[in-house]
């Protein structure tokens, strides 16, 4: 079984258990509004890609709408959204939550033409770290 499988699994079993909890329903109802709203903006890539790349050999956990590969040596998780079908990767070494692109480095700042530091505003940023996940026919 691969990183699609355990993903698609979860997604079925949490979704099973929102018929009868109400707050998760909520959570995941709130992923879809995400994935409604913004993931024209989203980049999609291959979960199993993904998960190889920054947390081989870690074991999927289930946490409410939250699906995490986490890499104790790299302190890198991957952290998909069971209602919106999407992932982050998220640098865990920080006391606040920073999300990674996809060469696994932060976005929060960029470097502008005359070589000044700026911060990245937050859509921006969440543009840059949100990750559509592809359907097993897209693959």
């Amino acid at each position: 079984m691969d990183s699609k499988d355990t993903y698609s699994n979860s997604v079925q079993e949490q979704k099973n258990r929102a018929q009868t909890n109400e707050a998760l329903m909520k959570d995941i109802m709130q992923g879809k509004s995400r994935n409604v709203k913004d993931s024209e903006k989203w980049m999609s890539v291959n979960i199993n890609d993904i998960v190889n790349q920054f947390t081989p050999d870690a074991q999927a956990e289930v946490h409410g709408n939250k699906v995490e590969w986490h890499n104790k040596k790299r302190n890198i998780s991957i952290v998909a959204d069971i209602g919106g079908g999407y992932l982050r990767i998220q640098d865990t070494s920080k006391p606040f939550r920073a999300y990674f692109d996809l060469k696994g480095e932060s976005v929060n700042n960029y470097i502008d033409e005359k070589g000044k530091q700026h911060g990245r505003p937050k859509k921006e940023r969440e543009a840059l770290t949100h990750f559509r996940i592809k359907y097993r026919s897209e693959m």
